[in-house]
């Protein structure tokens, strides 16, 4: 008699844990991990995957059923089963979560006989990998890309591809997509948006024709589950998508390439909080497969890896066709108040977009949402009211339901009153930055109402076509200006593009986040890429009042060793990552005054068993950047520490905390 432990596929947190079955004689050679099951729970029939098998009745059970049946279209490879117990374990989150990372929906949960008829009925042909490409290669590589594809060939080690925008990473990763495929083996090209995607399967589907499946969070279920099957049953050798394509159920993968790898969205923000880097790491060691990470700015924790000889680097430094990356131009807002200037446009980028208009070229103008966190600047000197300790911008909290205001740092919980004041200059100048995409639009159509305006934002986007047919409309030049936020500085080709202007650099700077001056370096080093891909070069008109900035003045002169230098050994000094590992407890609650009392006191708690054991780790408590979200107010708790696992060995996480190990965002 066998015995075997179920994961059952309900919703996460009814049957987070395993239950066991007995496997009746019939059907003992099918039921191995990963095989999909049909099982009694409640009187009621359920599916679940076999995650392990069982040598003894387990002493705990006093009745136990039969497995019914078993699923021949959902089987997992033992290994995936494995890997899943690797995610499960590594971000504290139930092996149930971590497996339906690797399940569509409609399987799991039994939605898709239809699609799975049309499936059977689909004239899918396997073509021979020796065929690939169809057709011959467009471009021939440089020197310089036929030097970084022989030394990625010879490398055994992941390997960290740093290319200027513009300098051909994907053309190289085409030749090593393809060394992978001629041998029979599967690719995944993970893009960071989904908005880059469609400008990808252009690309590779002129060499690889309809054997590409497309993964992506517009899918819907049945489209989903169908790129599944057609992944599971050979029929496409190149999976390209977003974060969730690195689970497409591949049984022999080559080669794994995370494009625009510096970006946060390889981040899940939701349970299992993974983190794409270290699961691509984590299926590296399962299969052997090639990783490459490719960017024009890497991640310090990646950069770091490299430094330390983890992770080879090759470098690309110049664009294809001699084309020369754009000049850079800061302006000074300060200087525009002065001379009475109160447009959002400078002169510089009012002149600009005139002489682009008239030229008939295309011009970008760039707006950084993320972090119109109230945070507070001096109009006439460009201070940013900061942390005094942690060198992090001060947030202003509080100012609704009759609370009094205050500025807080997330960091070390240092806290102190608004200023009226510039601490630095004296000046009343102050104000709150933020701007938006609509004021902006809105703004164009006023002082340039011959213009044809398009603009990209999570608004415009949010449909199910998405990006597409704005980002085609623009590439077929039907308008003038594209005005964007971050999803028009990843990765995209526009050739006609001859003006960049970044409205506001100043608000990425003003994020309460040790690693806001990384990204934006990082975001006006993408942005600025968009220009000059075309015959005519490219100029960007960058908008700041604080020009001095080493992040603002770095990025633009493209030191990205020297700024990369410099953040490290901020971050080696205050014991930031990589020179750490961070945990980020989320803990909710519709009593404020009761959720403040318990994070502090469970932080109190935390303390006394860090001095008691002697444990390298700090701990901060703070609102979250948006404290209160319908009935519920948001606390977070991070930590820091060499091991991220530490705690979890001298301290019980309390009921209703969720952890997130390795965040990217802090606040």
């Amino acid at each position: 008699m066998r015995f075997v432990s179920v994961s059952i596929l309900k919703k996460p947190g009814e049957f987070d844990q395993p239950l066991s079955y007995r496997v009746p004689a019939s059907m003992n050679a099918e039921c191995s991990a990963g095989q999909g099951v049909v099982v009694e729970l409640r009187g009621k029939k359920t599916r679940g995957i076999v995650v392990a098998l069982e040598s003894r009745f387990p002493e705990s059970v006093k009745v136990m059923c039969d497995v019914q049946e078993v699923l021949p279209d959902l089987r997992l490879e033992p290994e995936i089963v494995e890997l899943a117990r690797r995610i499960s374990d590594y971000y504290r989150c139930s092996l149930l979560r971590a497996l339906k990372l690797f399940v569509p929906k409609a399987l799991w949960q039994g939605t898709g006989k239809r699609i799975l008829a049309q499936i059977e009925k689909a004239d899918y042909i396997r073509t021979d990998p020796r065929k690939f490409p169809l057709v011959p290669f467009e471009h021939q590589l440089t020197g310089e890309q036929a030097l970084a594809l022989s030394a990625i060939q010879s490398e055994a080690k992941p390997v960290l591809l740093q290319g200027v925008t513009g300098s051909g990473k994907t053309e190289v990763y085409l030749r090593v997509i393809l060394e992978a495929v001629k041998k029979g083996r599967q690719a995944i090209l993970l893009v960071p948006e989904i908005a880059i995607t469609p400008q990808m399967i252009t690309y590779f589907e002129r060499y690889f024709g309809p054997h590409i499946a497309l993964f992506h969070s517009r899918l819907s279920d049945g489209q989903r589950l169908h790129e599944w099957f057609k992944v599971k049953n050979g029929y496409a050798p190149l999976i390209i998508g977003s974060r969730s394509a690195i689970f497409a159920p591949v049984k022999d993968l080559g080669v794994l390439i995370v494009d625009e790898e510096h970006e946060w969205t390889y981040k899940q923000e939701s349970s299992p909080y993974y983190e794409t880097h270290r699961v691509a790491e984590m299926i590296r060691e399962r299969t052997g497969c090639r990783l490459i990470f490719g960017t024009a700015t890497p991640r310090l924790e990646t950069l770091y890896k490299a430094r330390q000889g983890e992770y080879a680097h090759v470098r690309l430094f110049d664009r294809i066709n001699s084309f020369s990356l754009p000049k850079i131009n800061v302006v000074d807002l300060r200087e525009e108040f002065r001379r009475k200037n109160y447009s959002i446009f400078s002169q510089a980028l009012f002149s600009g977009i005139q002489d682009r208009l008239k030229k008939k070229e295309q011009i970008i103008l760039f707006v950084n949402q993320r972090g119109m966190a109230r945070a507070v600047i001096c109009r006439d000197c460009g201070e940013a009211l900061r942390c005094p300790e942690c060198e992090v911008s001060l947030k202003l909290h509080g100012g609704s339901y009759g609370t009094q205001q205050y500025l807080l740092c997330h960091y070390c919980s240092y806290r102190t009153e608004p200023k009226l004041k510039c601490p630095k200059c004296g000046s009343t100048s102050i104000r709150h930055a933020g701007l938006g995409t609509e004021k902006v639009e809105e703004e164009i159509f006023r002082t340039f109402p011959q213009a044809r305006v398009v603009r990209a934002d999570k608004d415009t986007t949010s449909d199910k076509s998405g990006f597409e047919p704005i980002y085609e409309a623009f590439k077929e030049r039907r308008y003038d200006i594209l005005v964007g936020t971050q999803m028009v500085a990843k990765g995209l080709d526009f050739p006609h593009v001859t003006l960049i202007g970044i409205m506001l650099a100043d608000i990425g700077l003003h994020v309460p986040d040790f690693r806001s001056h990384e990204r934006l370096f990082q975001l006006i080093t993408q942005v600025s890429g968009r220009a000059g891909r075309g015959e005519t070069e490219g100029e960007v008109v960058l908008q700041t009042y604080q020009p001095e900035h080493h992040a603002i003045r770095m990025a633009a002169d493209y030191a990205y060793d020297e700024f990369a230098d410099r953040e490290l050994k901020f971050r080696e000094r205050l014991k930031y990552p990589p020179f750490s590992h961070l945990l980020k407890f989320i803990v909710s609650g519709a009593d404020q005054t009761k959720l403040e009392k318990h994070v502090r006191q469970e932080s109190e708690i935390l303390e006394d068993i860090f001095k008691v054991n002697r444990l390298p780790v700090t701990i901060t408590a703070a609102p979250a950047m948006i404290p209160k979200i319908g009935k519920n107010y948001y606390y977070h708790v991070l930590l820091r520490s060499a091991d991220p696992h530490l705690i979890f060995r001298h301290w019980k996480v309390p009921k209703g905390w969720r952890v997130d190990i390795d965040p990217v965002h802090t606040t």
